[in-house]
């Protein structure tokens, strides 16, 4: 940190999660959260630094736990208690999970010795590498203009309003002269139930590749107190605009996130959307 500060390097709300980062140390049990499921490793204490993985460059070793076939072992969310469940979809890179470390070494042991989790993990597994495959081909077709979505981001806005809808928004998309100067939303929505009223300023992307920090600064220059800033892309956000983002109070969502999304509520779309995005009602087997 002193170095940065000799740099003028600014890390704003990730100073924490850096020094997390930094201070991992040998036999420290870690947690990996990927699609519906965790992976569960312990640090080496060895640390490296390579440019092969973009926005990966600081290492810290760790040895996952593995199947005899070597795959890696992987522990379905609903294994897990429901405060730690809901503590892993905190929107944070180095999270500490102190509170946990009793669930979490009794899981790892057991595991360690060849036990499982409370169900079945291959069906889960199984299923989860389907659904993260067809998660990137959705993804890919949506940036690539290939399902029957309207074409000029018009049909990508329509989607994110669907999605706001069946989360309890009221939404409507406002004029082009709404605004002044470089000020803009694409969607504005609105919901409210007896404690509390939430108002969302959105700008919607649809892109491939990257997505910078234009529609960011449309959000930011919106002079409205209280409301939710949010930009959401088909495309992916680098590190420099996400910190752009957080600096200015807004929030983002890159396409992989917004296809998590998606997921989420597939069942409950319309039959038509359905039906232009290419999602099938038919069950699969694995």
């Amino acid at each position: 940190m002193g170095a940065f500060r000799e740099q003028n390097i600014e890390v704003g709300r990730k100073e924490n999660q850096i020094r997390r980062f930094f201070n991992i140390q040998q036999g420290d049990l870690l947690v990996v959260p990927v699609n519906r499921a965790i992976l569960l490793a312990r640090a080496t204490g060895q640390k490296s630094f390579s440019l092969d993985v973009h926005y990966g460059e600081n290492r810290v070793g760790a040895e996952f736990l593995r199947n005899p076939d070597g795959s890696l072992k992987r522990v379905p969310r609903d294994d897990l208690s429901n405060a730690l469940e809901t503590r892993l979809k905190i929107r944070m890179a180095i999270a500490p999970l102190d509170e946990f470390s009793e669930e979490l070494e009794r899981l790892y042991t057991t595991l360690e010795k060849g036990g499982h989790s409370s169900i079945s993990s291959q069906y889960e597994a199984q299923n989860n590498d389907l659904v993260a495959e067809a998660k990137k081909e959705l993804l890919k077709r949506i940036q690539k203009g290939g399902t029957y979505l309207a074409s000029g981001g018009e049909g990508f806005e329509r989607l994110v309003m669907e999605l706001l809808e069946l989360e309890g928004y009221s939404v409507h998309r406002p004029s082009k002269r709404h605004y002044s100067g470089i000020a803009d939303a694409d969607i504005e929505a609105y919901r409210q139930d007896r404690f509390i009223q939430t108002k969302l300023l959105l700008q919607v992307k649809h892109h491939q590749g990257t997505t910078d920090a234009h529609g960011i600064k449309q959000l930011a220059a919106i002079d409205e107190e209280g409301a939710q800033r949010w930009l959401i892309t088909s495309a992916l956000i680098e590190e420099q605009t996400i910190t752009y983002a957080e600096s200015h109070d807004v929030q983002v969502m890159d396409g992989a996130e917004f296809v998590d999304w998606l997921f989420e509520q597939a069942h409950h779309l319309k039959i038509t959307t359905r039906s232009r995005l290419g999602l099938s009602d038919a069950p699969v087997l694995v």
